[in-house]
């Protein structure tokens, strides 16, 4: 193995060099136990394979990094912001581990084993140093991806505390929502390496026995990978993260920002009456709206009556009165020519 500085465990390295021994191993009248371990490895590999080629996790990541270059000049100082550029870093050092190739590898080297007839009783498998490989990335990426889900959650506190000062609303609106997708996504890939682990460790067991050629010899892969991760995987799995998030108060803070008290439940009667009142509203608001594009036509004034002597208005008052009079002297005349003739009969 290559010569690695004191006091640094090789599950931190980022670039583990491989071994220049062969990379399989036959291995003839394979018992059930290496069959099982086998089975599980494969499905697993796939599983994790497909997970990290999720188009999801990709623009998720896509999205960080150009929130993180676009708003570099006017937040390099926020603490929201460096709490970001910290999650990207994870991401690029989770990506620079080549965890996805070696895996990958791995998943190759058994499909030359499905490809050999049934009658010959032999079993191609990865050699030990290839399995230790891919266990010591299984382990680096487990611990990286602890520290990444850390830094979604400071991120996700602080942008809330932000969001109390009310600035950048929009942006700090993003970032809550794209740390929170963060947090889910890699926290289904942590769950998914961790169930690779187990198999993993069981197949380098089996071929440890069978043919053994150790690597990494100053270092000892825990069995329990729970117990190697430590505090933070049972802070992450075995409890509720909304409580920690409700002790320091975010949940109330969001409720103030962004939810609004329910409205008690009201009837069908109530609901038409109130949906008619809002259709008349809204038709008396556009008549009463005025277009400044287009001319004003509006009504005429009442005049109101002028308290000195207006000429017109006599005269309109005569001549209406003498219009009364001219009917009431035809009245009576007719009145009379129907006396005089009945006097004559």
């Amino acid at each position: 193995m290559a010569a690695m500085r004191p006091g640094l465990e090789p599950w931190n390295r980022v670039k583990i060099p491989k071994a220049g021994s062969r990379s399989t191993v036959t291995v003839r009248e394979p018992g059930a136990a290496l069959g099982l371990c086998v089975a599980a490895v494969i499905k697993e590999c796939s599983l994790i394979t497909r997970l990290l080629k999720s188009q999801a996790l990709d623009a998720e990541t896509d999205v960080l990094c150009a929130v993180v270059y676009s708003n570099h000049n006017r937040m390099g100082r926020h603490k929201p912001h460096l709490a970001l550029k910290q999650v990207e870093q994870c991401i690029k050092r989770l990506k620079s581990m080549n965890l996805e190739g070696s895996i990958q590898d791995l998943s190759e080297l058994f499909s030359s084993s499905e490809k050999q007839p049934v009658t010959t009783r032999e079993c191609v498998i990865p050699s030990e140093p290839v399995v230790e490989l891919v266990l010591l990335k299984v382990l680096g990426a487990c611990k990286l991806l602890l520290r990444l889900l850390d830094c979604c959650c400071k991120t996700f506190l602080l942008t809330v505390k932000h969001l109390g000062l009310r600035e950048f609303i929009i942006l700090n609106l993003v970032m809550v929502g794209l740390v929170s997708r963060l947090w889910v996504l890699y926290k289904g890939v942590l769950k998914r390496l961790i169930s690779l682990y187990e198999p993993l460790f069981g197949l380098l067991q089996e071929v440890s026995r069978i043919q053994p050629m150790p690597y990494f010899k100053d270092f000892t892969f825990p069995s329990d990978i729970a117990a190697f991760l430590g505090q933070p995987y049972f802070e992450i799995f075995k409890k509720k993260m909304s409580t920690a998030f409700a002790t320091k108060g975010v949940t109330k803070l969001l409720n103030r920002l962004f939810l609004t008290k329910e409205q008690p439940q009201m009837s069908s009667e109530e609901a038409l009456l109130r949906i008619t009142k809002k259709a008349k509203q809204m038709k008396t608001d556009i008549e009463n709206n005025v277009d400044l594009g287009q001319p004003v036509r509006s009504k005429k004034a009442c005049r109101e009556e002028s308290s000195e002597f207006d000429v017109r208005a006599f005269c309109k008052r005569l001549q209406h009165r003498a219009t009364q009079l001219a009917k009431e002297i035809r009245v009576h005349k007719n009145i009379c020519l129907q006396l005089h003739s009945w006097w004559l009969r």
